[in-house]
């Protein structure tokens, strides 16, 4: 058994680290070219990039490791099963638990770190990135405005369909103010106008539009004017990070049941905290649920199905498991009530359909 433990374990690693780098590598990129133009339009130089890409690490892999591991179970037993490995254990006394015993006990060590990386890590690796882009807005260097594309300035978000660099012209320009105190939301609309970019701030000067306000004393109540002329200055020189009142994502789990057990949180907020423990165990979950399913789907191909509808059965639960996950989300954000065990759901039919597998399906 130690030997046949040995070789299982020796390929599950091999499979789960090479799918689990080519994942990493191709999220990462994706993460990295975002974070590398957001650096571009504030003036940030490739240290800051290469740092804060580095805190993406945790939440890429909270993401990768349970796609990685059902696709290194797949691959570890029908390549076992295309050799006749399987079916030589088989006729040795080796049940099918006891082959999938080595998978079983990576599984638990994947769920331990899982819970580790979503409950601690993560967290603190978006807060680290949040802050670090507050940061560079709040010590702006350069400004790079593009046509038809988002940039924060500020407590500002500016979006210009068209922009003239000659003169400084923008043309159907909207504004949308984040951290306003004083209203749920302020937004500015100007058919055009001019920016003008000192080393204090930036003044824009917006002509034939409106602006509106909601009134964060009275939800139902809009306030709107419209202007000829409208000039706002936003210093460059904004405040620290330290003082941004951070988001459910960026709290470690502890954090979140305290500060849902003070009270002190607004219902706003509160609404993205609560699901947000469960959400994690859930996704940390997702390791367990993908062996109890991965591993007969791969066991099939011992009998007469092909290794493509283990393959077809494994994507199609991968997607299926996520999309839960999200909806189950969705409705613990939109109803407190649910915000408990909706995230739930998916490990909660995968474990109800893993056990059925295993005692139908692989009973022999």
């Amino acid at each position: 058994m130690p030997i046949v433990f040995r070789y299982i374990t020796k390929n599950m690693l091999q499979f789960l680290l090479g799918v689990l780098f080519v994942f990493l590598f191709v999220v990462f990129m994706v993460q990295f070219s975002q974070i590398f133009t957001y650096a571009m339009q504030y003036g940030a130089d490739m240290l800051w990039v290469l740092g804060t890409a580095m805190y993406l690490l945790p939440d890429i892999l909270v993401l990768s490791i349970p796609i990685a591991f059902q696709i290194a179970i797949l691959m570890t037993l029908t390549s076992m099963g295309s050799t006749g490995e399987i079916m030589a254990l088989r006729a040795a006394g080796f049940s099918f638990g006891e082959i999938a015993k080595p998978i079983l006990i990576m599984a638990i060590i994947l769920f331990a770190l899982m819970i580790w990386l979503t409950g601690w890590v993560s967290p603190h690796g978006r807060r680290r990135v949040q802050d670090a882009k507050e940061d560079i807005a709040a010590k702006i260097t350069k400004v790079n405005i593009e046509p038809k594309t988002f940039i924060s300035i500020g407590d500002w978000d500016l979006f210009a369909e068209t922009v003239d660099k000659k003169t400084n012209t923008l043309g159907s320009v909207h504004l949308a103010r984040r951290n306003d105190q004083n209203a749920f939301s302020t937004k500015v609309n100007a058919a055009h106008g001019k920016i003008n970019i000192g080393r204090a701030g930036i003044t824009l000067m917006l002509n034939k539009g409106q602006m509106q306000r909601l009134d964060a004393r009275a939800e139902r109540r809009i306030i709107t004017a419209e202007f000829g002329t409208y000039t706002i200055y936003i210093p460059l020189s904004q405040k620290s990070a330290s003082t941004r009142v951070p988001k459910g994502a960026e709290l470690t789990t502890p954090q979140i049941i305290a500060a849902l057990r003070s009270g002190e949180v607004p219902e706003g907020v509160a609404k993205t905290y609560r699901s947000e423990p469960a959400y994690r165990i859930s996704l940390s979950l997702a390791v367990l649920v993908f062996f109890m399913l991965g591993c007969p789907a791969a066991f099939v191909t011992t009998k007469k199905a092909g290794r493509g509808a283990a393959m077809l059965f494994s994507i199609v639960f991968i997607f299926g498991y996520f999309g839960l996950l999200t909806l189950g989300d969705i409705t613990g954000r939109m109803f407190a009530f649910t915000a408990w065990f909706a995230p739930l759901l998916p490990a909660l039919l995968g474990a109800v359909c893993g056990r059925y597998l295993w005692r139908k399906k692989l009973s022999d």
